[in-house]
């Protein structure tokens, strides 16, 4: 019978599901609780890795580059909550990191317009924020919290100072809050699939398991591909290696893991 020696150290737990012989009797039939501790902490791993990535794109972030690409900039009168000069102005900017400016001082903002995956439309009467298929509009005097006003291209610059002094302390935080409990969430809920999946498994096995331990075998058999997709997504940004490779390679640490549970006596 195999002793089980190893302390359940959920970081230790992440890279021991590659290689452990031990873990199908020390953490699934001797274990407690359903395994939600180590997908916990490679969930806050995750969302660190994706707050400092945010960090570093707030900081790579030229607002001179800005102030350097709208130096020609017209002056913008604003009454009224529209622009009434210059009239008929028509000018796309590039922002860089894929994001486009574009104002149109000839059109308004509920007119239907070919746009960019990622732009920023300032119309006549309003601003459209395009997001792939998405296009949210804001009144213009509602953007500016003004409805008469001088905008010149030392505003935008500024503005644009401000933005990125202010997302430097606001961004990296607000994306760890919103990061760890959505990939958690992710973890869990992908677990809980392979879970019930292990009742199929055993079917024509001799295998007896209780749900506790059902959800702690997934565990130990998704997190060898789940600690791949943090080294190779979140830290080398290569996402998208294939969600079938995934899933095949989970179901073979699945077999093996029942493999050894199946020629393991059960602990007493």
């Amino acid at each position: 019978m195999t002793q089980c020696r190893m302390k359940n150290c959920p970081l230790k737990l992440l890279f021991k599901s590659f290689y452990d012989k031990s873990l199908p009797v020390c953490f699934v039939r001797s274990g407690h609780g359903v395994g939600l501790t180590p997908l916990f902490v490679l969930s806050v791993l995750s969302a660190l890795t994706c707050a400092v990535g945010a960090l570093i794109a707030v900081v790579s972030f030229s607002p001179e580059s800005v102030a350097e690409r709208v130096k020609n900039l017209p002056v913008f009168e604003i009454k009224n909550g529209k622009i009434v000069s210059p009239e008929n102005f028509v000018r796309g900017f590039d922002l860089g990191g894929g994001l486009r400016l574009t104002v149109d001082t000839a059109a308004k903002a509920d007119e239907r317009t070919e746009s960019a995956p990622n732009e920023i439309r300032i119309s006549a009467d309003g601003v459209s924020f395009v997001k792939g298929h998405r296009v949210d509009l804001m009144p213009l005097n509602e953007f500016l919290e003004t409805d008469n006003v001088t905008v010149t291209a030392q505003n935008v610059a500024d503005f644009a100072r401000a933005v990125a002094a202010g997302m430097t302390y606001t961004l990296p935080p607000v994306v760890l809050a919103i990061a760890v409990p959505v990939l958690f969430l992710k973890y869990v809920f992908l677990t809980y699939l392979l879970a019930l999946f292990t009742y199929a498994a055993t079917l024509f096995s001799k295998t007896s398991l209780p749900f506790e331990a059902r959800m702690r075998l997934a565990a130990i058999s998704a997190l060898p591909v789940f600690v791949f997709d943090f080294v190779f997504g979140s830290l080398l940004g290569l996402f998208g290696a294939g969600a079938f490779a995934g899933v095949a390679v989970t179901l073979v640490y699945l077999w093996v893991n029942l493999g050894r549970l199946s020629r393991a006596e059960p602990a007493e």
